[in-house]
């Protein structure tokens, strides 16, 4: 663990990733979107179930998200694919009363960073209760579809929202987010899930905090100023 290289006190910027940070992985939301979008190769390319899932896994892996992927090898067209995964039920979200209080508690502006679109992200602030406390969503469309974690997308959000990434924290539950992130100056924060796909790898010089529970985490660092 590297020493961190701001104190979340004096942070000007808070970017929160959405699916699995802002709520807890345990609320299974992202299952709900795999499937979907298991279904959509499924219906798009006229195959079995296990070829589709298989496929939407090897495009994960080798273009970092599915949409990423359809869009080079098939042309979709993204708004559709989006439209279409986002079809879940979102009930299994809980108005997070903490969280909020812990969000208000925060110094500096506070956005959504999602690889996803902003429609579920609204749904999912919604249901969380917290849509009040953030100025803006930056989503995949905003983004012109390039995924997390590739920097340009990250130089994207710096410049339409026009803040210092040396004076920004960002949260993430994929440890390859934050990479980016720490290479452009943010202070990163990896929120810790059970999720065997978003563990770190070896190398995790880029993560300068861990928060195992968000709320905790952030209530802590309202509290005392700091958190090594």
């Amino acid at each position: 663990m590297t020493i961190v290289l701001m104190r979340p006190a004096d942070a000007q910027c808070w970017i929160f990733d959405l699916d699995n940070t802002l709520y807890p992985a345990s609320c299974r939301l992202f299952d709900q979107v795999e499937r979907r979008m298991g279904e959509y190769v499924q219906q798009l390319l006229n195959l079995e179930p296990d070829a589709a899932r298989t496929l939407q896994k090897q495009y994960f892996r080798d273009h970092q998200t599915t949409l990423n992927g359809l869009m080079i090898h098939h042309g979709i067209n993204p708004a559709d694919f989006l439209e279409f995964v986002h079809q879940i039920d979102v009930s299994g979200v809980l108005a997070d009363e903490r969280l909020g209080q812990a969000l208000e508690r925060l110094p500096g502006r506070k956005l959504i960073y999602t690889n996803g679109s902003v429609r579920h992200a609204e749904n999912v602030m919604a249901r969380l209760g917290v849509t009040r406390h953030f100025e803006g969503i930056f989503d995949i469309a905003e983004a012109a579809f390039v995924p997390k974690p590739d920097i340009m997308a990250y130089r994207a959000l710096v410049a339409r929202h026009g803040f210092d990434p040396n004076k920004a924290i960002m949260l993430d539950d994929m440890p390859r987010n934050l990479a980016p992130a720490a290479e452009l100056g943010m202070t990163t924060v990896w929120v810790k899930t059970d999720v065997s796909w978003a563990q770190p790898a070896e190398q995790t010089h880029y993560i300068h905090h861990i928060a195992e529970n968000l709320a905790d985490w952030l209530h802590a660092v309202t509290k005392d100023g700091s958190k090594a």
